[in-house]
């Protein structure tokens, strides 16, 4: 028998991160759209942007998102008020940012969550699996329906409180230390998206609603990055 021969550690190349402005950018560009203001380099942008960002468009989106969504709205505008005053210049500790952020990603991360297609699956094969045991076809679509209801409430807060978790310590350390590296590490590019899936209407992530809200948060981004640009 053969091994392979171990892969000394200085063979072994970093993984490459994006800027945090080239990953939102990216989940933010809109087909054929018209050129966004944000030509800068992410070393020109103070870190302050991203705090104008989020107590700006941001906040406003996910706002109207809550409303829609019937969630309180209170742990968001403390997250907001935390971002206004990072944006002031106010040095904010890390423990702080992750006791606001926490509770708003969990909210995000359900609204976001595709509460409608998981049920659809998990009741057709719950439902399929009654049939094929004999059940009539009224019991196997009950069956398919509660299993289902049970099976989304349970997955839609396992996703939500892990991301939530893991979201908040790792931007919790970034906005703390004000690190634009740090910030990227954490792949900012997620949590838009599912920002975007959070404001999505009845036509889904590619609707009408789901590229107005794509719209806003590029325009509030490059109204924040000249905020806080010199």
């Amino acid at each position: 028998m053969t091994t392979e021969p171990p892969i000394p550690p200085e063979a072994v190349q970093p993984v490459s991160v994006p800027s945090w402005l080239h990953q939102v950018r990216e989940v933010l560009a809109v087909p054929g759209g018209v050129y966004d203001g944000l030509g800068h380099c992410t070393a020109e942008v103070p870190f302050a942007a991203v705090h104008h960002w989020h107590a700006g468009a941001v906040a406003d989106l996910v706002g109207e998102a809550v409303a829609q969504h019937g969630v309180d709205a209170a742990p968001h505008n403390a997250l907001r008020a935390v971002h206004a005053r990072a944006a002031a210049g106010e040095p904010i500790g890390e423990g702080v940012w992750s006791a606001v952020l926490e509770p708003a990603l969990r909210d995000v991360y359900r609204m976001a969550y595709p509460r409608e297609q998981v049920h659809a699956r998990a009741s057709s094969a719950a439902a399929s699996f009654a049939r094929s045991r004999g059940w009539s076809e009224d019991e196997a679509e009950r069956y398919g329906d509660s299993y289902a209801r049970m099976n989304t409430e349970v997955s839609e807060r396992v996703h939500a409180e892990a991301n939530a978790i893991a979201n908040a310590a790792t931007y919790a350390g970034a906005f703390a230390a004000g690190d634009a590296e740090d910030y990227a590490r954490a792949w900012p590019f997620a949590v838009v998206q599912a920002w975007i899936a959070a404001c999505a209407g009845p036509d889904g992530t590619n609707g009408p609603a789901t590229q107005e809200a794509r719209v806003r948060r590029r325009d509030g981004l490059a109204d924040a990055v000249r905020r806080a640009t010199p």
